[in-house]
């Protein structure tokens, strides 16, 4: 029996599988600098992703959890390792901004479109109708004594 627990604890851990590694990897970076922010999971540079994905696994292996091993990763490089801004405070800037442009976009196109259109005859009373009778008179005078001047 005691050979049983001494082989037991002698066992080798079974030690964590690339699907896990890579379901933590993905929920982070890469911060080499040389690539363009890609998942960790999927990045291939040397100088930070392998190292770190191993880093993942030895976590995994000392039983850590995938929240544990990311707000481990967060405190060390800052919110700016996560692959998604978390939506809170000024970062849910990030998940509306886009939507409120597209909306914006979208009314500034269909008011362009709008204007583009042939205006279509006013509905009110004329501008000649629309004048008072007094205006109407002094143009009249004004058209006639210009028209004595002219025919003189």
């Amino acid at each position: 029996m005691a050979l049983a627990l001494v082989l037991g604890l002698a066992a080798p851990v079974a030690g964590a599988n690339p699907k896990q590694i890579k379901a933590v990897a993905a929920e982070l970076v890469c911060l080499c600098g040389n690539c363009n922010r890609e998942s960790l999971a999927t990045c291939i540079c040397t100088d930070f992703a392998v190292p770190e994905r191993a880093a993942i696994g030895r976590r995994l292996d000392e039983g850590q959890t995938k929240e544990q091993i990311i707000a481990a990763y967060v405190a060390d490089y800052g919110e700016m390792a996560l692959a998604v801004p978390p939506a809170k405070g000024f970062n849910i800037l990030a998940w509306i901004a886009p939507f409120a442009l597209l909306l914006g976009g979208v009314f500034l196109v269909r008011r362009v479109l709008l204007g583009w259109r042939r205006p279509s005859a006013p509905e009110g009373p004329k501008a000649s109708e629309s004048r008072s009778a007094a205006t109407q008179e002094d143009e009249r005078q004004r058209l006639e004594r210009d028209i004595e001047r002219y025919d003189d």
